[in-house]
């Protein structure tokens, strides 16, 4: 008789119901111990206001099919889908193990939000983070065990499978992404370059009270080919990021390099983890537009050196942060957890 499989529970705040993270993404004949894998989707992901009712839904329905058959593992990807789940769903009274995936915040929480999201998060069996910085930031912020955050790849595709039609002619520098970022910085680095040309792809909100100079064009909102159409025809990209203690921007740097993007970035939280200043990539202090105008000048300067940059940066995506490292991640863990050893 062949063993029972290993039951996974995948739950998130943004992906639709039947979504289970990457699952389609490795060997359907993977098994650990002889034991296939059996997935089921949960979303939290709605139209409730608060969003705190789909997130009880979502969580509730996920304890009623674990009473019925227990999961092996609950997945739950970022903190407040983590969260959730541990107070509602409390995988562990079923015999679950509970991984937190994508376990990343923009803003920490404070006070009584702090104090109960760690209460939940110290029952997690382990913590997915992206950066080394991020290890130790939140192990002391929630006093969590150190060897419960495990630093694991933002391995992903490409971003683009194709080349797209130029959406703009000529010569640029791009900023996309807004999260987190800075776009102060990058209008006061474009003043002081009035010849030289920028366009921010990014969120309304990014630039609240601020007056871009003429020779930045600022687009909101773009379909996502479109958004990442205009870094990929870029002379190279930027990342500005509003503290050194950021530990944002990292779909939109690996993105990048999978693109072959020559990118200027703040030497924000974990930014060094995935970028070597000088050999794949530009690092800037946080705040300094003299320092982010003095690289563009740099690469502007330097086609050869921006073409260098981007094709050593490619190829450190590809070996290093890809949707196969992120397979290969799992399944150590998954062998660590249900080998047997």
């Amino acid at each position: 008789m062949s063993p029972p499989p290993i039951r996974i529970a995948n739950i998130s705040t943004i992906a639709q119901p039947g979504w289970a993270w990457i699952r389609d993404l490795m060997d359907p004949d993977f098994e650990v111990a002889g034991r296939r894998l059996d997935w089921r989707g949960y979303s939290m992901a709605g139209q409730s206001r608060p969003a705190a009712l789909d997130r009880w839904r979502a969580a509730r329905t996920l304890a009623a099919d674990a009473a019925k058959q227990p999961f092996d593992l609950v997945i739950s990807h970022g903190p407040w889908a983590t969260a959730w789940t541990q107070w509602v769903a409390n995988p562990q009274k079923t015999g679950a193990r509970h991984f937190a995936f994508t376990f990343n915040f923009t803003d920490l929480p404070t006070g009584l939000r702090k104090a109960l999201m760690q209460r939940a998060f110290r029952r997690v069996d382990a913590l997915a983070v992206f950066t080394d910085a991020e290890q130790r930031l939140y192990a002391d912020y929630f006093r969590l065990p150190p060897e419960k955050l495990l630093r694991a790849p933002w391995g992903v595709a490409p971003p683009l499978s194709a080349v797209q039609p130029r959406a703009i002619e000529g010569e640029y520098f791009a900023a996309l992404g807004g999260e987190a970022r800075d776009y102060a910085v990058l209008c006061e680095a474009a003043r002081a370059m009035p010849e030289t040309r920028f366009v921010a792809v990014a969120r309304p909100h990014n630039f609240e009270g601020l007056d871009p100079p003429a020779n930045l064009e600022v687009r909101f909102n773009l379909p996502f080919e479109e958004a990442w159409g205009i870094v990929q025809h870029a002379t190279a990209a930027l990342i500005p990021l509003r503290s050194r203690e950021t530990p944002c921007g990292l779909v939109t740097l690996v993105g990048g390099m999978h693109l072959g993007k020559a990118q200027i970035v703040t030497d924000a939280a974990g930014a060094a983890d995935y970028l070597k200043d000088g050999e794949t990539g530009l690092l800037v202090p946080a705040g300094d537009a003299g320092a982010l105008a003095a690289a563009v000048r740099r690469l502007e300067a330097d086609p050869a050196l921006a073409a260098r940059l981007g094709e050593a940066a490619k190829a450190e995506a590809s070996a290093h942060y890809s949707e196969a490292a992120t397979v290969a991640f799992f399944e150590r863990l998954l062998t660590r957890w249900f080998g047997g050893n």
